[in-house]
């Protein structure tokens, strides 16, 4: 049996569009519902709604890599520690390199920019490291996806808590802060808008090039693209080597926003990225992706949360929450899957 790449390529940019129009509706209807049960006027104010913005950068860019990874029948469970691990080295970095050891534990960073461009540059390498061996680990071992990223993710947050001895990161220039992570340009944060550039991007090579289309290719019917001329390999390294380059971004963008490493702070944040992804229209069995569903769905775990805590809930709340509608995301992808199976 053959598989026409370019019919099933035509035919996701429909479902995309569904899948999107119905995620704007929930996200009007999650808002307006903590917009009428919290504090009067407070949950649509501008100073909340940047901080959603801000919220939703760094896992905006865990679920444009992980759509792409879904896309092409894999999973990537290694996101969220590869995310603790390049901000670690990063912010290493950038304390090494901004100053003397007393200028800076005295506040002082005559250095800062340039320790901050180093502090970027290891960031994406850090996470791009990690992509690579993860495609390396699936291509040439054989090894299931799911393994792989399971233990690289175990191996990168004990790697970042070696590297602190444990701790968060002090000291860090206030520029980051000030001049990025707290930064806006016509009141949007510009973490958001760093984030919302990789997902037009994103949306562009998923729909219109050759790589997007052999992603769906390799994650719709692996043995009939290998015998399209897709190289599957390459493909697949591709996809995880994305999704590692992103997460080391998303890292970086993690510092501007605390101004140190959050190490125990991101426990939930791959459980997080995967609902978005698999919310937004990505079928966790591969063959569809939609990397504009994705982009909404994103900004439904950050948007609970802040409502959560607004109206007085426990932001444990939320990972309750999360969890139901992944289990239900994946229930609707099941049946979808169902309808879409030739006879």
């Amino acid at each position: 049996m053959t598989v026409d790449v370019g019919r099933r390529s035509r035919l996701v940019p429909l479902g995309q569009l569904s899948t999107t129009v119905y995620i704007i509706v929930a996200l009007v209807v999650i808002v307006a519902a903590f917009a009428l049960t919290g504090p009067e006027g407070r949950f649509l104010s501008l100073t909340n709604l940047q901080a959603i913005g801000r919220n939703s950068a760094g896992l905006l860019l865990l679920a444009i890599g992980l759509t792409f990874v879904l896309g092409a029948g894999h999973i990537d469970l290694s996101v969220g520690a590869n995310l603790v691990l390049s901000s670690v080295v990063s912010a290493t970095m950038i304390v090494e390199l901004s100053g003397s050891k007393s200028e800076v534990a005295a506040g002082l960073h005559p250095n800062a920019w340039f320790a901050i461009a180093a502090g970027v540059l290891a960031a994406l390498v850090t996470g791009t490291a990690v992509g690579v061996i993860n495609g390396l680990l699936v291509t040439r071992l054989r090894v299931n996806s799911f393994v792989v990223t399971l233990g690289t993710m175990g191996i990168a947050t004990g790697a970042a808590r070696v590297i602190t001895n444990g701790s968060n990161v002090p000291n860090l220039p206030p520029q980051l802060q000030a001049d990025i992570g707290l930064r806006t340009v016509a009141a949007v944060p510009v973490p958001l808008i760093i984030a919302l550039m990789a997902g037009i991007v994103g949306i562009m090579v998923l729909r219109h090039t050759v790589f997007g289309r052999h992603t769906l290719a390799v994650g719709s019917a692996t043995n009939a693209a290998r015998r399209a001329g897709v190289n599957v390999d390459r493909t697949t390294m591709l996809v995880f080597t994305l999704a590692g380059f992103l997460a080391g971004a998303a890292g970086f963008l993690d510092i501007t926003r605390f101004g140190t490493t959050a190490i125990s702070g991101h426990e939930t944040t791959m459980l997080q990225a995967l609902s978005a992804v698999i919310i937004g229209g990505t079928s966790l069995f591969g063959g569809r992706a939609s990397v504009s569903g994705s982009i909404f769905a994103t900004f439904i775990p950050t948007v609970l949360l802040a409502g959560f805590v607004m109206v007085g809930l426990a932001p444990f709340y939320q990972g309750i929450a999360i969890g139901a509608v992944l289990i239900a995301a994946v229930w609707i992808d099941q049946l979808r899957r169902g309808r879409l199976r030739p006879n």
